[in-house]
């Protein structure tokens, strides 16, 4: 079963009046190494909060929590100066599965 990761980021006000070059710098950080390890299972999408433009979230799927626990510990030698210049406060992971509601409706 694939995993969705739900990663959030509290970017300054700085970064956020930025946020795609600061997101492209972050992810071209990241992106090597996590699309080189053996988890990896799709790219990312990344939506900027309308309400509070400092928080992003980065959207994407993975093998397994397993798998992606080792790609957080094989980062975060490049994540803490990222987090250092870019954000307000370390970046938050949760996991997601699909629920399988169907979504195909005839309401008319």
């Amino acid at each position: 079963m694939s995993f969705t990761i739900v990663e959030t980021w509290y970017l300054t006000e700085k970064a956020a009046a930025q946020a795609t070059r600061t997101m492209q710098l972050i992810d071209d950080a990241l992106g090597d190494n996590a699309h080189h390890h053996p988890g990896w299972n799709g790219h990312a999408t990344f939506l900027q909060d309308r309400n509070d433009p400092r928080i992003v979230t980065w959207v994407y799927p993975w093998r397994s929590a397993e798998d992606h626990a080792d790609l957080l510990k094989s980062e975060e030698a490049l994540v803490e100066p990222l987090i250092a210049e870019y954000c307000t406060r370390p970046r938050e992971v949760r996991y997601a599965v699909e629920l399988p509601v169907e979504v195909d409706h005839d309401h008319h």
